[in-house]
């Protein structure tokens, strides 16, 4: 077989009915049966759900935002097909069982678990609205549960991916089909060895992508979004940010490490080892170049500046002076870990250690005590991380003149970064 090719799409891409005609003519004009399409929750669905999910687990009344949902996605049918299809009890029937889920209090007792029961259901239905149109257009194509292909483990919220048995469950299942019929399939979702639904971390559909790729031995795989490929900075406070025409892996894994959002921060790896290339591309202007990510060896010395708001600095204070200067980084990333914190920084001293992470549904007393075995902790909140990699004297004194507001300065030969409040 031909190596396939793998597209993923995000939500915005599928927000309305417009939106997937203008996606639907794009697969249409790249048609081939190795095709595998990877689509996200429609729009703004996973924060919905995020908040069906909150309301349900503090036993509040959720029916009316649950049918406002529903309404949503059958508005996007009634842009697409006439009302006599099927695809209005089908997306009615998945609303069902999500209300049921919803309901359901023998899966509330971990509250992460019943996260991952319930999120996935915006990428399971918006793949259905996506397949059906495609074959109501001429583009014949199957609907794969992307749960019968992604191994995990039973962690919530952000699953390990179990590769062996990934790639036997994706040559078994896909490789077939993909012989005769493109596949539409779901990011962000897999299952564990009990069978149950887990997540793959906010985002994940990237990462998905990349699984996939990796799975079947993709020739590339493409992420379609709303930028015309990777800029060195974010368009909407930097006019004159220039786009990059390629990028080499190495770089493009440390701008999603610092926090650059065009691309999920796990994607980039397992593309690297297995020599994958990775297109950026616009779904608003499909045949304009975008960046391509691959073994380019060293990439253009261009600025690049990731800001990230509503961050968290928690201050570390070592207990016990006979542990001074082991930091026990292990330990650290384990306990970030179980609370569902990204770190973006770590600064050590003697006695200290600060780290920045991201926003998490904790308290401060939370995670005061998830660290407090070994550190007195302080914790701060609301803050902003700006970091430049390749910086030069115009971002250097730029960011200096805002030093009353500095917090912590972080340096090294090829990147700065300062944290500051807001």
């Amino acid at each position: 077989m031909i190596q396939p090719l793998v597209y993923k799409f995000g939500g915005a891409s599928i927000k309305d009915a417009k939106a997937i005609q203008r996606i639907a003519q794009l697969l249409k004009s790249r048609w081939v049966n190795n095709l595998v399409i990877v689509v996200s929750a429609a729009g703004k669905t996973t924060d919905r759900l995020e908040e069906l999910i909150s309301l349900s687990f503090e036993n509040k009344e959720f029916s009316r935002p649950l049918l406002e949902l529903m309404e949503y996605h059958l508005d996007l049918c009634k842009g697409l097909f006439e009302e006599d299809h099927s695809i209005y009890a089908r997306v009615e029937n998945h609303f069902a069982q999500l209300h049921r889920a919803l309901e359901n209090t023998a899966i509330k007792d971990n509250q992460g678990f019943f996260y991952d029961q319930i999120i996935g259901y915006g990428e399971l239905i918006s793949t259905r609205i996506i397949q059906e149109y495609l074959c109501l257009i001429g583009c014949s194509c199957l609907w794969q549960d992307a749960r019968e292909l992604i191994s995990t483990d039973s962690h919530t919220k952000m699953a390990k991916v179990d590769w062996a048995l990934t790639m036997q469950h994706c040559r078994k299942a896909l490789i077939p089909k993909l012989e005769t019929f493109p596949v539409v399939t779901q990011g962000f979702i897999g299952k564990d060895l009990q069978g149950n639904t887990t997540t793959l971390g906010r985002e994940g559909s990237d990462f998905t992508a990349a699984i996939l790729g990796v799975s079947l031995g993709a020739s590339s795989v493409t992420i379609w979004k709303d930028v015309a490929g990777i800029l060195n900075g974010d368009p909407d406070l930097f006019p004159d940010a220039v786009k990059f025409e390629y990028l080499d892996f190495e770089e493009a894994a440390e701008m999603t490490y610092y926090g650059a959002s065009v691309i999920h921060p796990k994607t980039i790896k397992p593309l690297s080892k297995h020599g994958i290339s990775l297109y950026v591309q616009s779904f608003l202007d499909p045949d304009k170049p975008g960046t391509v990510i691959g073994s380019f060896g060293q990439a253009p010395r261009i600025p690049i500046t990731i800001i990230k708001n509503n961050l968290i600095l928690i201050e570390l204070r070592i207990r016990d002076l006979s542990m001074l200067g082991g930091f026990h980084f292990d330990y650290i990333y384990d306990v970030a870990g179980d609370i569902h914190a990204e770190i973006q920084l770590t600064q050590a001293a003697a006695a200290h250690l600060n780290i920045v992470i991201n926003t998490v549904s904790l308290t401060d007393e939370q995670i005061v005590k998830a660290f407090r075995d070994i550190f007195h902790v302080k914790v701060n909140r609301g803050l902003k991380l700006i970091t430049v990699k390749n910086p030069t004297t115009v971002e250097l004194d730029h960011y200096r003149r805002m030093e009353a507001d500095l917090i912590l300065e972080q340096r090294s030969l090829d990147l700065v970064q300062w944290l500051f409040k807001v």
